[in-house]
C-alpha cells in the first residue's frame, strides 16, 4: 500500500509541476508582448506597402544624413496617428513602428547620392514641417 502512495503522489506532483509550469510560461510570453505579436509579419508588411510612412522616414533619415536637424515631435506624431489602426492594445503599434524605422532607414543609408533623393523623394514639398526650424 505504501509503494501505491509513493506512485500516486508522484504523478499527482508531476502533473501540477507541469500545469503550474505552463501556467507561469504563458504569463512571461503574454508580459513580454509575444501573445499580442500574433500577425506581425503581415500587419508589418501592412505597413510598408503605405509610401507615406515609409516616404516620411526616409526623408527623416536623409534630412539627419545631411546635417539637417528635424522636428522629432512632430514626425512622431503623425507616425502614431498613421499607425493606430494597427494597435491592438498590445504595444503593437511600436514595434511595427521600429520595425518599419530601421527597414526605411536602411533603404536611406544604403543610397548613395543623400542629395539627389532628396530631391528624388520630394521631401521639402512633401513633408515641409520636416525640418526644425532654427529660431
Amino acid at each position: 500500500m505504501r509503494k501505491l502512495s509513493y506512485i500516486t503522489l508522484f504523478i499527482v506532483g508531476v502533473l501540477l509541476g507541469t500545469s503550474l509550469a505552463y501556467i507561469t510560461l504563458q504569463n512571461i510570453i503574454a508580459s513580454r508582448g509575444g501573445m499580442g505579436m500574433h500577425g506581425f509579419v503581415s500587419t508589418a508588411n501592412k505597413v510598408l506597402e503605405q509610401k507615406e510612412i515609409t516616404d516620411m522616414l526616409v526623408c527623416s533619415k536623409l534630412a539627419m544624413s545631411a546635417g539637417n536637424k528635424i522636428d522629432n515631435i512632430g514626425l512622431n506624431m503623425r507616425l502614431n496617428t498613421l499607425l493606430k489602426p494597427y494597435d491592438n492594445g498590445q504595444q503593437r503599434a511600436f514595434y511595427v513602428l521600429v520595425y518599419v524605422k530601421g527597414y526605411a532607414f536602411g533603404i536611406a543609408d544604403s543610397i548613395e547620392d543623400k542629395t539627389q533623393a532628396y530631391r528624388d523623394y520630394a521631401c521639402q514639398t512633401q513633408y515641409p514641417w520636416l525640418q526644425k526650424q532654427e529660431h
